[in-house]
């Protein structure tokens, strides 16, 4: 990075560092899962920097390629694999947290709901998870050029509109977020919307959770 920046520097000033603060403050196992976990600078260097057990996946070619190597040359092993949150390779309740940070905005809404039942399913009971949305008020409406899982924009959520994922969580934290850049002189506006949220002890939709669980098997 940078001006002599560390990941750590940065992230301090981020919500998923926010997010990091409860995990720390939780009696959970510390393991952890990125849903979106590829790229030249991964975050869950974080997580392994405190302690934590990581895992990841990425759905991504070049984003997992580059995770990969960015392991290499820092000689860490972040357990990054090439998969698709829609359907995490983990058994049920393997994890105390997991996270997607800046990478679930890029699918549909159906595939969103489906990635937050995955979520669900493979966090543990009082497990912590944080997601972000792209919100409707963001300006630039957050078109991208290539179609990415069926999706060729970022699907954009009203403000109280993604409440709906988290029927079998406790919302503890809820935050609209507004990040102004400024690239070779061009100024852009994005708007989050970034959940923190804690898995009910006893899911309200029981019987769904056991009817996939009997499915999976």
């Amino acid at each position: 990075m940078s001006g002599g920046l560390t990941l750590k520097d940065v992230i301090w000033a981020t919500p998923l560092y926010k997010f990091l603060r409860h995990c720390n403050s939780s009696p959970l196992e510390k393991i952890v899962l990125d849903c979106g976990a590829g790229g030249d600078d991964p975050p869950l260097q974080l997580f392994h920097e405190y302690g934590y057990r990581t895992y990841g996946v990425e759905v991504a070619d070049n984003p997992f390629q580059q995770a990969k190597q960015f392991c290499k040359e820092h000689n860490i092993a972040l357990n990054i694999l090439k998969g698709d949150m829609r359907h995490l390779p983990f058994k049920s309740q393997f994890f105390s947290f997991a996270y997607s940070f800046n990478a679930i905005i890029f699918m549909t809404k159906q595939d969103i709901a489906h990635s937050l039942r995955e979520i669900e399913r493979v966090l543990r009971p009082t497990g912590l998870c944080f997601v972000n949305f792209v919100s409707v008020d963001e300006p630039t409406k957050g078109s991208f050029c290539k179609p990415f899982l069926g999706n060729t924009k970022f699907s954009q959520h009203e403000d109280n509109e993604a409440d709906s994922y988290f029927s079998n969580f406790d919302i503890i934290h809820k935050e609209k977020r507004i990040v102004e850049k400024t690239t070779n002189r061009k100024r852009s506006v994005q708007v989050y919307i970034d959940y923190i949220a804690k898995k009910k002890t006893e899911p309200r939709d029981r019987l769904r959770l056991e009817s996939e669980s009997l499915t999976e098997e």
